[in-house]
C-alpha cells in the first residue's frame, strides 16, 4: 500500500520544486501496471528494463503489484532505468523498500552507474523488514546516469522471498545556468564573468599559494593546507609519481584514487586518461620543461572539478582528463565563513613515490561589500573608476570600451569557448591566462581595482580622478550609496568617465604618485615707494600659484588687475601701490597638478610703502627720502 504520509511530502517536494526551479525529480509512483511512469517533474530517459525476465510489468519475478515494484524468488533477474544528470550539480535517490522471508545471504541490492555498464552497489537488504533509502548519488551523475535492482548474495531459494519497492525518486539540483555579460559562456565555466578584462581567478581574494613537495621510498604521504572561506581552488602538480587523492572538507574530490601510469593500478584507483582519445600522460613523474604544470585540477564555486593534463614533457597545452571508467567527480560542498581543509595524500605503495606541486585557494569576495561579488562588479572598490580602467587592460592595443559600460568591446562575440577576451589571454581554453599585468600602481600587492588609494600617495583615487566624494571615504558620492545590478554607484553626480591627467604626462593622476609642493625660499617682507614697482617672491618647482592678500580678516585671491600681476606665478609684482597699500600681507597657496589633496601655504610677506617727506626752505626746496 502507498504510505500517504510520504505521497503528501513527495507532492510538496515537487511543488516547491516547482517554485524555485533548482530542483528537478525523476519519480516511479508504480501507481499504474507500467514500466513508463514518469510521477517526476522530468521524465525517465526510457523505460525500466528488465534482464533474464520476460520484460513485463504486469507478471515474472518483477513486475508491478498493488501499486508497488515486486521481486520475488530471484536469481539472475534483474530491473534497470536511466535517467539524464548531466546538467545538475548534485543528486540523491531515494525509496521506500519492504523485505519478506530473505534468509542468510539472499539480499536485493541497488545499484548505480554513470555509465550504464560498470555499477557500484549502493546497499543491499535483507531478512524481514522495511525502510527508506537515501543517498547522495551526485558522484555517477551523467548523460546516462542508471540505477539498477539485482540481487546483491546467491539466489533467493523459493516463491516466499519477496522485496517490494516503492516511491523510487532521485533528486536534482542544480545552480542556475546564468550568463552575466552575455557572452554565450554559463558563469560556471567562464574565466571572466563580467568581460571586464580582470579573470575571476583574479577577482577573488583572501587567497593562500602554497608550494609542496612531497618524497618517500614506500608509504603514504600527504599534504595538508587551510583556508578560511574558500570558493576557488586550483591545484597545480608540477610532477606526479604516479597518484593522488585530495580531500575536502572529509569529501573525497573522486571515489576512486587518481591513478595516471598505465600499469600501475591498485585496489581503488581509477585511470585517468585523456578526455578526446583515452591516452595516458607520458612520464607524469618528471616536469614540463615549459613550465606548464603536468597535472592542474580546478575546483569551482559551485564545488565541480575539472582535471587538465600535458601530454609529454614539452606539450604546450593543457588538455582534459577523465576516469577511464567514466565515474564523475563528487560535488564539493564549501564552508562559508569558516575552515576549509585541503588534503593531498600520494597514493601508498613501494617504489619513489612523490609529488611537487603548488595549491591556491581564494575565497568568492566582495571588496566594497555593495553585494555584489568582485568577478561581477565593474567598479569593485566604488570609487567611480571601472574595473576595466584600473586594470590597464585599455592600455592594450586594440581593446576598448568605447560606449562606457565597463566591458570590453566585442567581447560578447571574440571570447571564444572560455569567456575570456581572446586578446588578452594566452590561449583559448579553460586554463587560460591572462596576457598582460594587471595594474598594482603602487606594487604594494594589490590590484588598483581593489584599492581606494591605487598609487599609495595618501590621495584617494576618487579625488585624483576628479570626482565627488562628499564624505572624504574615497567612495563616489554621498555617504549613502546606492548602486545598481552591475555594482555601479549611482548616487553620486559624476564618476565613470575618463579620469583626470592634470599634468598632461599620459598617466592618469590616480595612477601616479603626487606630493604637495615643497618651498625651497619663503617670500621676504619688501619695501617700496608710491607710485614704484616692487616684487615677491617664492622659491619653489610647484605646478601651480595662487598669490593671495590678507583682507580684513580673510585671505582673498588676487587676479592680474590693478596692483598686482604675476599671481599666478612664483613671483609676485605690485606697480604703482598707493599709500592704501601700505603694511598689506601676501603669502602664496602652492599646488602640484597631479595631486589634489593637498597644497603648501607659504609665509607671510609684507608690504611697506616709503613715503616721501617734503622741507621747504624759503624759495629752495628740497626732497628728503624718509629714513
Amino acid at each position: 500500500m502507498k504510505n500517504l504520509l510520504h505521497r503528501f511530502i513527495l507532492v510538496f517536494v515537487m511543488m516547491l520544486c516547482i517554485t524555485i526551479k533548482a530542483q528537478e525529480t525523476y519519480s516511479d509512483s508504480f501507481s499504474s501496471v507500467s514500466y513508463s511512469n514518469n510521477n517526476g517533474t522530468q521524465n525517465w530517459s526510457g523505460s525500466w528494463v528488465e534482464s533474464n525476465d520476460n520484460n513485463s510489468a504486469s507478471n515474472g519475478y518483477i513486475r508491478i503489484t498493488g501499486g508497488q515494484l515486486y521481486f520475488y524468488y530471484i536469481w539472475t533477474e534483474n530491473l534497470r532505468r536511466t535517467a539524464d544528470l548531466s546538467s545538475y550539480t548534485s543528486a540523491s535517490l531515494s525509496f521506500d523498500w519492504q523485505t519478506s522471508s530473505l534468509e542468510s545471504g539472499e539480499t536485493l541490492a541497488i545499484q548505480i552507474s554513470s555509465n550504464g555498464s560498470s555499477f557500484t552497489t549502493l546497499d543491499t537488504f535483507s531478512g524481514s523488514q522495511t525502510g527508506t533509502f537515501n543517498q547522495d548519488i551526485s558522484a555517477y551523475m551523467s548523460s546516462n546516469t542508471t540505477i539498477r535492482f539485482i540481487k546483491g548474495g546467491g539466489n533467493w531459494s523459493d516463491s516466499s522471498d519477496r522485496v517490494y519497492i516503492d516511491n523510487v525518486t532521485i533528486t536534482a539540483t542544480s545552480v542556475p545556468l546564468i550568463d552575466t555579460d552575455g557572452d554565450g559562456i554559463y558563469d560556471t565555466v567562464d574565466l571572466d564573468d563580467d568581460n571586464d578584462g580582470i579573470t575571476d581567478e583574479e577577482e577573488y581574494c583572501t587567497s593562500i599559494n602554497a608550494s609542496f613537495l612531497t618524497s618517500a621510498d614506500v608509504g603514504q604521504r600527504s599534504v595538508v593546507a587551510n583556508h578560511t572561506d574558500t570558493g576557488y581552488l586550483r591545484l597545480d602538480f608540477s610532477s606526479m609519481d604516479n597518484s593522488f587523492q585530495l580531500d575536502i572538507n572529509g569529501t573525497t574530490v573522486h571515489p576512486s584514487v587518481l591513478e595516471f601510469e598505465s600499469g600501475a593500478l591498485d585496489a581503488g584507483d581509477e585511470y585517468f586518461v585523456f578526455q578526446s582519445d583515452g591516452a595516458f600522460i607520458n612520464s607524469p613523474w618528471t616536469a614540463n620543461s615549459n613550465g606548464l604544470p603536468r597535472l592542474r585540477l580546478i575546483v569551482d564555486e559551485s564545488g565541480q572539478a575539472t582535471l587538465y593534463g600535458t601530454r609529454s614533457t614539452s606539450s604546450t597545452s593543457l588538455e582534459v582528463m577523465e576516469a577511464q571508467g567514466g565515474t564523475p567527480f563528487n560535488t564539493i560542498t564549501w564552508i562559508p565563513g569558516s575552515n576549509n581543509t585541503f588534503t593531498i595524500t600520494n597514493q601508498a605503495g613501494p617504489g619513489p613515490e612523490g609529488f611537487t606541486g603548488e595549491l591556491f585557494a581564494s575565497s568568492v569576495c566582495d571588496t566594497d561589500g555593495d553585494g555584489i561579488s568582485n568577478h561581477l562588479d565593474l567598479d569593485s572598490d566604488n570609487d567611480g573608476i571601472m574595473d576595466i580602467v584600473e586594470s590597464g587592460v585599455l592600455d592594450i592595443s586594440g581593446v576598448s570600451d568605447s560606449n562606457n559600460d565597463g566591458r570590453i568591446d566585442g567581447a560578447t562575440s571574440g571570447s571564444g569557448s572560455n569567456g575570456l577576451y581572446n586578446s588578452i589571454e594566452d590561449n583559448d581554453t579553460a586554463y587560460a591566462i591572462l596576457s598582460y599585468s594587471i595594474l598594482d600602481s603602487d606594487s604594494d600587492g594589490s590590484y588598483d581595482a581593489y584599492v581606494l588609494d591605487s598609487d599609495g600617495d595618501g590621495c584617494n583615487g576618487v579625488l585624483e580622478a576628479g570626482f565627488t566624494d562628499d564624505n572624504d571615504d574615497g567612495i563616489l558620492g554621498p555617504l549613502s550609496v546606492s548602486i545598481d545590478s552591475n555594482g555601479l554607484v549611482t548616487s553620486g553626480v559624476d564618476g565613470y568617465t575618463v579620469p583626470a591627467d592634470n599634468d598632461s604626462n599620459t598617466v592618469y593622476d590616480y595612477r601616479e604618485v603626487g606630493t604637495a609642493p615643497t618651498i625651497t625660499s619663503q617670500p621676504v617682507n619688501t619695501t617700496t615707494c608710491p607710485g614704484c614697482t616692487t616684487t615677491i617672491t617664492v622659491g619653489s618647482a610647484a605646478d601651480q600659484y595662487q598669490w593671495q592678500f590678507y583682507n580684513t580678516g580673510v585671505w582673498t585671491d588676487l587676479t592680474d588687475s590693478g596692483f598686482y600681476s604675476g599671481t599666478a606665478s612664483q613671483t609676485l609684482t605690485i606697480t604703482n601701490p598707493t599709500p592704501s597699500e601700505n603694511n598689506t600681507q601676501f603669502r602664496v597657496v602652492l599646488s602640484n597638478d597631479a595631486f589634489v589633496c593637498g597644497s603648501t601655504i607659504s609665509n607671510t610677506a609684507t608690504l611697506t610703502l616709503q613715503v616721501n617727506t617734503v622741507v621747504t626752505n624759503r624759495h629752495i626746496t628740497y626732497r628728503v627720502n624718509k629714513n
